[in-house]
């Protein structure tokens, strides 16, 4: 009996620890955003991670709470005991457009736009229904509204310094 415990426990150990690498798992998108089954989730850093917003297509976003005691982890994407978590305090806002900004570009529903002050590194997605969030090229690359996508700077119109 005191084995069948002991490997009961190691088992549940191994499945526990797989985590996000397990094949269809979360998928951190940055330190403060993860995606999966289709949705985006993002801590309130403003309440010490106690609570998370979730994103999906077409639905307005909505703010959960954690059970007592737990704050969102974005590495697992779920509610964890505070000790296995890191609440990134440097999350950045929504951003939101000014009324002067209008420059975007469409694709699949999805409006973008270059987010001022950011050399064109970084840019908004945003829905009908959805607030904007806001990305990160990857280094080297300028977001483009002539193709909506991170592109060679060589290549991009940049209408925010």
């Amino acid at each position: 009996m005191v084995k069948l415990c002991i490997a009961l426990s190691l088992l549940l150990a191994a499945v526990v620890s797989a985590g996000p690498g397990r094949p269809g798992g979360p998928i951190v998108k940055d330190s403060c955003t993860c995606f999966e089954k289709g949705n985006y989730y993002s801590p309130v850093s403003s309440d010490n991670c106690r609570s998370f917003t979730q994103r999906t297509a077409f639905l307005p976003a909505e703010t959960q709470r954690c059970p007592h005691g737990l704050q969102f982890d974005v590495k697992t994407c779920v509610c964890n005991h505070p000790e296995n978590t890191v609440c990134p305090y440097h999350c950045p806002r929504s951003y939101s457009a000014p009324a002067h900004y209008s420059r975007s570009c469409s694709q699949n529903g999805n409006t973008y736009r270059q987010l001022p002050g950011t050399k064109c590194h970084q840019f908004t997605q945003e829905t009908a229904h959805l607030p904007p969030q806001v990305h990160s090229c990857p280094s080297g690359l300028q977001f483009d509204l002539q193709t909506c996508v991170c592109n060679y700077p060589k290549d991009t119109i940049c209408y925010t310094y």
